[in-house]
């Protein structure tokens, strides 16, 4: 009896545990779980492709700067989608870059390295690279000035930065800039002319380099260099200041 009153125990548990036991869910199928991969996969892919193409629509969106808003929006979103084929533009065009020679140096460029060397080779600096330095930086400053004071003083992009902050007298604000630009610039050069004399002054028992220094200047169309360093008495700096 007590072997069977155990035994009916026992199973009117198991069949309450049965009956109140939560239903457990179905699994997905491995169906299910590769459909889910795949979406999230292409989600991903077309987030890098989006992210690749970003810059090319960006860099497309500068260059029409004279078309109106919805067609620039229009071909920015369509480069933006077709990168790749703007990519494959893009390299080829990099590759023919290699194969071309290179630009020989502008005729100002030639000048002053030429200027740069010849007043090198008439001095003798060898053992003394902070001279050498200082001798060198004194040269190069005075040439590319002398050349940079005679060409035309005109700024469109300081123009196109006034009528950007919308000035209401954009052609006025961009004369007066050029104008302020150009003071600077021929204090600079006046300040770089009064080296090269001081220079020259230091140097007045070298006579090779007073000879090339005028040739250099008169290349320059500097005047006034000429004119201190010709004088007799060589007082550069007097006839530089009282010009």
């Amino acid at each position: 009896m007590l072997c069977s009153n155990k035994l009916t125990i026992s199973d009117d548990s198991d069949d309450f545990l049965s009956e109140n036991r939560p239903q457990s869910l179905p699994f997905p199928s491995a169906e299910a779980y590769s459909i889910k991969a795949l979406v999230l996969n292409l989600f991903d892919l077309a987030i890098i492709y989006l992210a690749c193409g970003a810059p090319f629509a960006v860099q497309y969106w500068f260059r029409l700067k004279d078309r109106g808003g919805l067609e620039k929006t229009a071909k920015c979103v369509f480069v933006g989608l077709a990168w790749p084929v703007f990519a494959v533009i893009y390299a080829v065009g990099a590759l023919k870059q290699f194969g071309r020679p290179v630009p020989p140096q502008t005729e100002a460029k030639r000048l002053i390295e030429d200027i740069r060397r010849s007043l090198e080779n008439s001095v003798d600096l060898s053992g003394r690279p902070d001279a050498a330095f200082e001798f060198r930086r004194a040269v190069l400053r005075w040439a590319e000035l002398s050349i940079a004071v005679r060409k035309p003083t005109t700024s469109p992009a300081a123009a196109g930065v006034w009528e950007i902050v919308e000035h209401s007298q954009a052609e006025i604000a961009s004369a007066a800039y050029i104008y302020r630009e150009k003071r600077l610039l021929n204090a600079h050069f006046a300040a770089a002319r009064e080296d090269i004399i001081g220079l020259a002054e230091s140097l007045k028992d070298n006579a090779d380099f007073r000879a090339r220094a005028i040739e250099a200047a008169t290349l320059l169309k500097d005047d006034l260099t000429v004119q201190a360093l010709t004088r007799p008495d060589s007082s550069g700096s007097s006839v530089v200041s009282s010009a």
